[in-house]
């Protein structure tokens, strides 16, 4: 039989894997909409990047959980696909300026623009303020993705589940084979400890960028939503799982990095709801009242 440790902390593993495995596809589909990528950080994506590779040979040195392994290896695909769509969608808006066909593509859904209009064909309108889009929408967008981080868990519990039953009648774990008494290994943690440094230093170049654009305009916050699960998650499974001192030891680096990774990205997913990228977080616009035409009414005066 497994001990009800090993089944809480491999379903805990499950379900950070496939958080881990569906946290790029929201702002993967954001910027593919959007046919741009300036709104994530690119340091931040390279950072990730090398911190990646730091903590994939240290779990693997280490001899830590196969599920923390599988996921440096998932979120290095996830990293890599993000960069190229930022250097993608860069290159097609230097092309844009080039190809008239390209251009229509990127400014399809904007409007005209009233400056392209003789001056002489119509008198100056009064600024206006386009009409804001309808809540629903916006309402409905929440639901799906909702509904998406929803599966992602109850498709992972379900391939939990299928697991253990497969492997739970043959299982017997014997004392010391549970992964509970590994061995300290200077060589992987101190790739353990340097992954978690780049993974903390990481957010910062996205916190400073939104705070410095007052915006977290082209972000998803579900990709961040995904972050704190998969962060918080893989924190528990590694707690659950063990609580001896030598346990913890070897395994503190990753304890102090899922946390505090969790603190940064509340506190961007903050910043969404502070600079009004939240539906029903934004404030309401201001149309601007017209200007009126002084120097034609004194002109009636005199006349």
């Amino acid at each position: 039989m497994l001990p009800d440790s090993h089944l809480y902390w491999t379903l805990l593993g499950y379900i950070g894997i496939a958080a881990c495995i569906a946290i790029g596809l929201p702002q993967l589909l954001l910027h593919w909409k959007q046919k741009s990528a300036n709104g994530i950080s690119l340091a931040m994506l390279w950072l990730w990047l090398i911190g990646d590779i730091a903590h994939l040979i240290g779990t693997i040195v280490q001899g830590l959980l196969r599920t923390l392994i599988i996921l440096g290896v998932v979120n290095g695909v996830v990293d890599v696909l993000l960069i190229c769509q930022c250097y993608h969608y860069a290159k097609w808006h230097q092309f844009a300026h080039i190809f008239p066909f390209l251009r229509r593509q990127v400014q399809a859904s904007a409007p005209e623009s009233l400056s392209n209009q003789p001056a002489s064909a119509t008198p100056p309108l009064p600024p206006t303020v386009p009409p804001p889009s309808k809540p629903p929408r916006k309402y409905r967008s929440t639901l799906y993705h909702a509904l998406f981080v929803l599966l992602v868990i109850a498709i992972s519990i379900i391939v939990w589940g299928i697991v253990v039953a497969r492997v739970r009648k043959t299982a017997n774990l014997r004392a010391g084979e549970d992964g509970t008494d590994l061995e300290f290994d200077k060589f992987g943690m101190a790739f353990g400890w340097l992954s978690r440094v780049i993974y903390t230093s990481a957010r910062y170049p996205q916190i400073y960028k939104n705070w410095k654009s007052k915006s977290c305009h082209n972000l998803s916050v579900w990709f961040f939503v995904l972050l704190v699960i998969y962060n918080s998650t893989s924190l528990a499974s590694i707690l659950i799982k063990s609580i001896k001192k030598p346990y913890l030891i070897v395994n503190l680096p990753w304890i102090l990095n899922y946390a505090y990774n969790v603190v940064l990205d509340l506190i961007i997913m903050g910043q969404f709801a502070w600079y009004g990228e939240v539906p029903g977080t934004a404030n309401e616009p201001v149309v601007a009242a017209p200007i009126p035409d002084l120097e034609g009414a004194e002109f009636k005066e005199r006349v």
